[in-house]
């Protein structure tokens, strides 16, 4: 479908996001002004243990008014592969290094007004690293039972889009039947 975009205006640029003013001629012909959040893109990362438990993230989101549940991830810095930045949020955020990253999908977080792409993958053959995380992160590591963190999404007690996403994309990926 096309559209044209026919004025673009900056309303903000922060670290990690750009807001834009778009006065737009969408696909059925009907002009409209959109505010766009630009966003360089981002991983999540599902860390799975050998045992098969899974390693998340209890982290204080200002925009949650509080601690929440998460998987690792991270924004994407100028010119870093999804790859790489995976690699790197894995160690900063739990400790870890992964031996072996699985792309299992990628997707739109907010459509409706973001331009942020995520990359999800699975993260296995994790051994012990040392690693500063940044500076603006209140994070703990926790070591969960996959079967247990899938109950907490049950219960509302993981409440991130990625995270549910991550953890259930994951266990389809941990349960697929390989060929014969």
């Amino acid at each position: 479908m096309r559209f044209t975009v026919t004025r673009e205006r900056e309303i903000f640029r922060g670290r990690v996001f750009t807001l834009v003013d778009k006065d737009v001629v969408l696909p059925n012909g009907r002009r409209t002004r959109l505010n766009i959040v630009e966003h360089p893109g981002a991983v999540a990362v599902v860390p799975i243990f050998d045992n098969g438990d899974v390693m998340l993230l209890r982290q204080f989101r200002l925009a949650a008014a509080g601690t929440i549940y998460e998987i690792p991830a991270g924004t994407r810095e100028p010119g870093e592969a999804p790859r790489a930045t995976a690699f790197r949020e894995v160690v900063e955020e739990t400790g870890f290094r992964a031996k072996v990253l699985v792309r299992l999908a990628e997707f739109f977080t907010a459509p409706g007004f973001c331009t942020e792409r995520m990359v999800l993958y699975v993260a296995r053959g994790l051994t012990p690293a040392e690693a500063e995380g940044d500076a603006d992160e209140v994070i703990r590591p926790v070591r969960t039972p996959f079967r247990t963190a899938l109950r907490m999404i049950d219960r509302g007690l993981i409440r991130d889009a990625k995270t549910i996403a991550g953890l259930l994309l994951a266990e389809r990926h941990l349960h697929r039947r390989k060929p014969k």
